[in-house]
């Protein structure tokens, strides 16, 4: 069930739907608040589903500086989950039984215990938050097509791919293994990488070190040598414990600033699935170590279609928003160092943008609730 061009994904109006069949679900994580609606037909026989709903909404949750969740960024998030919860319950008509509302790993539930007050007592409902290896089983279903076709036969693509989402307070990892125990069926294993570095608190960290008013190039060279002690040493350790990460010769990438690199770049390829480069990472870096302002304003001329270059400048806009130049350093950096330590220029390794992975976890989730089957 991965966000693909193989999978059917569509936009149904709302009197399309079965309602029986409809499920909706709220996830809250560090970037802010997403919802979504499937359609889901004939759950039990993995059948698929098709997407009634999905919308964002950027409120970071983060910390202030006694590490806990300001009053206003509580009310905030839970006034964004009540009115997801309402659309979801009185647009789509979702049974009240099938509406989840879901935490990312990134927090505690000790982290959030006023907002799962605030949401308990809006909407009758906790917040399910789930741990790094649920999190990993999820975005892999959501991220990676199960399959792909050579000629006539169909082959396990999961077995050879790896997730790697580029995140505000974390960098994560997540691959599908096959278990052959001594004794018992085969199965298949998640396997979750972590490590605690993400694009607001390396900014937070090369600020430490440059200085809150350094200029771009001194922010850019503490970048690079912090990149080391900060990217490159907790990733090795990762590394050598799942060497899977390095391993995989299919790397699907997600994050935002790997939608922020893809929007800068190449905002007129819409392609759910799309090939990407070492040379696209690498230019991408060059460009926001040496001139951020130009790269966040790229030339949109070529975009013929009024449609895809309204589109295009909705994304272009959120990136600003979210990213300011030294973010921009901050997660080239760390997307570049990546790139390195997981050898992505080795022969055969191909590297994709998988453009809805934003959603992939939620939706998954929704799935796997559809179909009844063990949850996270």
């Amino acid at each position: 069930m991965a966000l693909s061009s193989n999978t059917g994904w569509r936009i149904l109006a709302a009197e399309e739907t079965d309602k029986g069949h409809l499920h909706g679900g709220i996830e809250i994580d560090p970037e802010g608040i997403k919802a979504a609606v499937i359609q889901v037909s004939d759950a039990d026989q993995g059948a698929g589903a098709k997407v009634v709903f999905t919308e964002e909404f950027n409120v970071a949750l983060r910390r202030d500086q006694d590490g806990r969740f300001t009053q206003e960024v509580v009310k905030t998030a839970a006034r964004a989950i009540q009115e997801y919860h309402t659309i979801i319950r009185q647009q789509y008509e979702v049974p009240a039984q099938q509406i989840y509302v879901i935490g990312s790993s990134d927090f505690d539930a000790s982290d959030l215990e006023q907002l799962a007050k605030e949401v308990r007592s809006n909407i009758g409902a906790g917040i399910a938050f789930l741990s790094a290896e649920s999190e990993a089983r999820l975005n892999v279903i959501g991220t990676i097509p199960r399959r792909y076709k050579e000629g006539e036969t169909w082959f396990d693509n999961r077995s050879q791919s790896v997730v790697i989402d580029i995140g505000s307070i974390k960098t994560k990892g997540a691959y599908q293994q096959y278990r052959q125990p001594l004794v018992g069926a085969p199965y298949y294993d998640f396997v979750a990488v972590e490590i605690p570095t993400g694009i607001a608190n390396f900014t937070d960290e090369i600020n430490r070190a440059a200085g809150e008013n350094a200029g771009v190039n001194k922010f850019a060279t503490s970048a690079r040598a912090l990149s080391g002690s900060f990217i490159k040493a907790p990733l090795r350790g990762e590394l050598k414990r799942k060497p899977g990460l390095e391993y995989r010769k299919k790397i699907y990438l997600n994050g935002a600033i790997v939608r922020a690199m893809m929007t800068l770049l190449h905002p007129d390829d819409r392609r759910p699935l799309v090939p990407l480069t070492m040379e696209d990472i690498d230019v991408f870096h060059e460009r926001a170590v040496t001139s951020p302002q130009a790269l966040l304003n790229p030339n949109l001329s070529r975009i013929r279609s009024d449609e895809i270059r309204k589109e295009v400048e909705k994304e272009l806009e959120a990136v600003k928003i979210s990213f300011t130049t030294k973010n921009l350093i901050a997660g080239a950096e760390i997307l570049k160092s990546i790139a390195s330590e997981c050898n992505f220029q080795e022969e055969g390794k191909k590297i994709f943008y998988a453009r809805f992975s934003n959603m992939s976890l939620i939706s998954s989730y929704l799935l796997l609730r559809a179909a009844d089957a063990p949850q996270p």
